[in-house]
């Protein structure tokens, strides 16, 4: 009897082991198979935005270099981007919903939300830096406004007259006009926000109902082309190899002015180490394309160098520093 229960435990054990070599080995095999269906890509800005755009095309790059992996784009625009960032946040952490988004998400929000639905650092894990994404000043084509001198005297001497358009309050095109309000004399500009973001508020600029806007090339550079818009200067510290011709802020004003943000790649917190790794492998392996840089390049969002995950945290870290200052002079809140 003794025998037969030695026997039987003996039977159970082995069962045990078994079983957990299955799940092991399933496990395994689970994490081996991602991606095993389609890769969700949430945009928090309106379709025809400048990160709507960049994210379309790292879309392409992570499904090439997961092996042929499906990533759809889904745009959910709203509240400066907060909307889409936190149906991430909200999301399984398994990794196939991520979020495409900039600094207005990471770094910007939570200086001016103080009730923000998400908190970054709690819940989002970095995967990459993929641009810089630096802005331009515009007017209308027809505008009797000719030169960033020009805009300073106009505001000046008739603000109630004038106003500027933005993404969203808090996102970087908000305080990026309202740092140059602020630099104009006119600091109570009128503010318009649009929730249809870019091709809203380029919409209005055109038509002379707004007076000013900011957005990168990809967004304006083809309306400056075609004569629909008139480009006053660039937002960032140095002039682009795109449009070389166009003088940044800083030197006209003769002090420093650089609002450049950038886009990155972020998974929902609790999202498996080995699945943030393959998907941050991704993007630098297809950085290393040398069309891709210069297709980046050209829409006047340069690539941004190649960093670890360690680096890329450390980046997104002094990211928030650097944005605390220009909210602050910005004294934008909600």
């Amino acid at each position: 009897m003794h025998s037969t229960r030695r026997n039987f435990l003996g039977s159970l054990a082995s069962l045990s082991l078994a079983a957990s070599g299955v799940i092991r080995s399933g496990h395994a095999m689970a994490q081996d198979r991602y991606p095993s269906r389609a890769i969700k890509l949430i945009v928090p800005f309106a379709p025809g935005s400048s990160t709507d755009i960049a994210a379309r095309t790292w879309g392409d790059v992570i499904g090439k270099q997961l092996g042929g992996a499906t990533v759809i784009v889904d745009n959910r625009a709203g509240a400066g981007g907060n909307i889409g960032a936190t149906a991430v946040a909200r999301s399984k952490p398994d990794g196939y919903t991520l979020l495409y988004s900039t600094a207005t998400t990471w770094a910007i929000a939570p200086l001016i939300y103080p009730d923000l639905a998400y908190q970054p650092t709690r819940d989002f894990l970095p995967v990459a830096v993929t641009t810089t994404v630096p802005t331009f000043l515009v007017v209308g084509g027809d505008s009797d406004i000719r030169s960033f001198q020009d805009l300073g005297a106009r505001v000046r001497a008739a603000p109630d007259r004038h106003s500027y358009g933005s993404n969203g309050v808090g996102a970087n095109s908000h305080i990026t006009c309202k740092l140059i309000a602020n630099r104009l004399g006119v600091p109570n500009l009128l503010h318009v926000p649009f929730k249809q973001g870019s091709q809203g508020v380029m919409s209005e600029v055109m038509a002379g109902r707004l007076t000013f806007a900011v957005d990168p090339w990809s967004v304006v550079g083809p309306l400056v082309r075609s004569g629909r818009l008139r480009v006053l200067g660039a937002t960032g510290s140095k002039r682009l190899s795109v449009a070389p011709e166009i003088p940044t802020l800083g030197e006209m004003l003769h002090q420093e002015f650089d609002t450049t943000t950038w886009s990155g790649l972020w998974a929902p917190a609790g999202t498996p180490a080995d699945i943030v790794t393959r998907l941050h492998e991704g993007i630098a392996a297809g950085r290393k394309n040398a069309a891709l840089a210069t297709q980046f390049e050209e829409l006047g969002t340069p690539l941004m160098p190649d960093l670890s995950l360690q680096q890329v945290n450390t980046f997104m870290k002094q990211e928030v520093d650097r944005w605390q200052v220009m909210v602050k002079e910005a004294q934008i809140t909600v």
